[in-house]
């Protein structure tokens, strides 16, 4: 019995150590827990923490995605109303200018023998031409730095063109005390061909106005590089400086300009040929010496040869005779000028402008044609069935009230007779030249010589 008790209390001693063992099990298992869910509290507010943060930078992100979607908008409206106020300016602000062009040609015209007479319209004919200048000038150099100028490259030989600018500069050049002399190669190119007459224009009167005078040179030339040619326009005037010969590409900068004379131009011819040859990927160097001279190139690629070997020249077949008949008929149609050969004629004129339309009608009449004078398609349209006889061409502005356009003029002229149409436009877009080449339309710009207008409607009319 003793010995059963004494069993049964070391059992109840065992079991109470277990009780005890297992209580501070049960004490640690309770603080564990509480410890593993303070921390699961603290991690549930981390992550709440991270979600905020997470909503706050997508929210940030949203309003940022936001603002470039509203700057991108805001950035393409302007493009919008750049190229609006282009389009706008280049027809609005050239139209008091063709004007006053034409006007001041008649008055020339008109002023006789009297010198001071003659000086005044002289001067005013500088001034206008100036102010044409420097208004294309700043057209041109705003397209260019809106990207709203279009490119259309093609394969051709530059060589009637550097004839042909070397034709056009060389009273000027003579007028300088300049001797002019050009250098084609015969080698074709390829790149635009419009632009690049630009590049080369801008580079000879630079040439002609700086680098000229007193009896010196200037060259326009060509090099054979490989897979290119490199168009270089000499002069053996004063050179520029080293330090001069960045900024000269900078806007209205001139080096011997200071008291910033119009009759020297006004900065901008050289800015605008760096930003062409950037804009058709040519290469444009200088190179200058003071004392000595200038020359100035652009590296345009090569084409293929647009006449291959064994095929002939459309002008090779002609014989001798043909040629000199030919030759003979050139000289004889030369002898009389584009306004005499118009006398007599009809032209139908559409220009809203009234000023335009009456400056116009006047040189026109001056010359001998007879003048149809209406200022908008609706009114051509009225007129067009009382017309008995048919005009020799027409003459239209571009742009017309209630959005009509030179294109209406002319399919509503064809719809009665088949009439060479002419449009002029202030809208120096390559689309505008596009356009009326697609319905057979010659396209001028304005301001519109007169002589130029002349030889345009003499040509049109003898085809």
């Amino acid at each position: 019995m003793r010995e059963s008790l004494g069993a049964l209390n070391r059992n109840l001693a065992e079991g109470l150590r277990t009780a005890d063992r297992l209580q501070r099990d049960a004490g640690r298992l309770v603080e564990e827990s509480a410890r593993l869910a303070a921390e699961l509290v603290e991690q549930r507010r981390e992550m709440g923490r991270l979600r905020d943060r997470l909503h706050r930078a997508e929210d940030r992100r949203a309003a940022r995605a936001e603002e470039l979607r509203r700057a991108h908008e805001t950035a393409e409206r302007a493009d919008r109303a750049k190229a609006r106020f282009l389009t706008a300016a280049s027809h609005d602000l050239r139209q008091p200018i063709q004007a006053a062009a034409l006007y001041a040609h008649i008055l020339s015209g008109a002023v006789g023998s009297n010198p001071a007479a003659r000086e005044a319209a002289d001067l005013l004919q500088a001034s206008i031409d100036s102010l044409s200048s420097m208004l294309s000038g700043l057209l041109d150099l705003a397209r260019l730095e809106a990207g709203a100028v279009d490119i259309a490259v093609t394969d051709f030989r530059p060589d009637a063109l550097m004839r042909r600018l070397a034709q056009e500069f060389r009273n000027s050049a003579t007028a300088e005390g300049t001797s002019l002399h050009v250098h084609p190669s015969g080698v074709a190119v390829r790149t635009d061909a419009r632009l690049l007459e630009r590049i080369l224009t801008h580079l000879l009167s630079n040439a002609v106005r700086h680098g000229g005078g007193n009896g010196r040179r200037v060259l326009l030339g060509c090099r054979r590089r490989p897979g290119a040619l490199e168009f270089q326009v000499w002069d053996d005037g004063r050179g520029i400086p080293p330090d001069a010969r960045a900024a000269i590409f900078e806007e209205f900068h001139q080096l011997d300009n200071p008291e910033r004379n119009a009759v020297k131009g006004f900065g901008l011819g050289l800015p605008l040929v760096s930003r062409m040859a950037r804009l058709l990927g040519l290469t444009l160097d200088l190179r200058s010496e003071v004392g000595r001279g200038t020359v100035f190139t652009v590296t345009v690629p090569r084409a293929a040869l647009l006449t291959e070997p064994g095929v002939s020249d459309p002008d090779r077949g002609l014989t001798a005779a043909a040629r000199a008949l030919a030759a003979a008929a050139t000289s004889a149609a030369a002898t009389a000028s584009p306004t005499n050969r118009m006398k007599g004629r009809r032209v139908l004129l559409v220009e809203d402008d009234e000023r335009v339309r009456h400056a116009m009608t006047m040189l026109l009449k001056r010359w001998g044609v007879q003048v149809t004078a209406v200022g908008s398609a609706e009114e051509l349209a009225d007129r067009l069935p009382r017309l008995r006889n048919r005009p020799h061409v027409v003459l239209a502005d571009h742009r017309l009230p209630r959005g009509q356009t030179g294109r209406t003029v002319a399919e509503l002229v064809r719809r009665r007779w088949d009439v060479p149409v002419v449009i002029i436009t202030g809208d120096t877009a390559p689309e505008r030249l596009r356009e009326a080449r697609s319905i057979g339309c010659r396209l001028l710009h304005k301001p519109v010589e007169p002589g130029d207008l002349a030889a345009t409607l003499d040509d049109v009319m003898e085809r």
